[in-house]
């Protein structure tokens, strides 16, 4: 084996360790999105921004995997013609995966996208009603003087 197909067999080792670790990361990104759907619909403003954080680190971490991922190809701009047959396999087999979840995770996060969206339309609904409401808090029965209850002097 020369040194540069032993250079390559160590590249394509370690594309499909990034690979797999790409899945991994991926799956717990579907599952702080299932959580920060929950949290929507809950309500729970705290858990919402500790969600919204923890999936922007796991997309860091995807975007860095990806950069390793690229930099390997471009090293081995011919990696697929050394793969040997159980290693291209395993190689497709990944791709496979990281697609399926790639997938999954689209689909998720415009579910989570629509439950905000939701939840924000709810919001406006019930603050729009509160604009009518506004006159009441200053007077009786919608007149804009000071209400008498407040009034010290009578």
């Amino acid at each position: 084996m020369t040194e540069k197909s032993r250079s390559a067999s160590t590249d394509l080792s370690r594309l499909c360790g990034l690979l797999e670790k790409k899945i991994a990361i991926f799956k717990d990104f579907i599952s702080a999105t299932v959580s920060l759907k929950d949290m929507i619909k809950e309500h729970n403003v705290d858990a919402i921004e500790t969600m919204i954080a923890r999936r922007h680190d796991h997309i860091v971490f995807i975007n860095r995997i990806d950069d390793e991922i690229r930099m390997i190809r471009e090293t081995n701009s011919s990696y697929e013609a050394m793969l040997d047959p159980e290693t291209r396999k395993r190689v497709q087999s990944l791709m496979k995966m990281v697609e399926n979840v790639i997938s999954k995770t689209l689909r998720l996060n415009q579910d989570c996208e629509a439950a905000a969206e939701n939840e924000l339309s709810k919001l406006r609904e019930g603050l729009s009603g509160l604009g009518h409401r506004e006159k009441w808090f200053k007077g009786y029965g919608g007149k804009s003087w000071e209400p008498r209850f407040l009034d010290v002097q009578t």
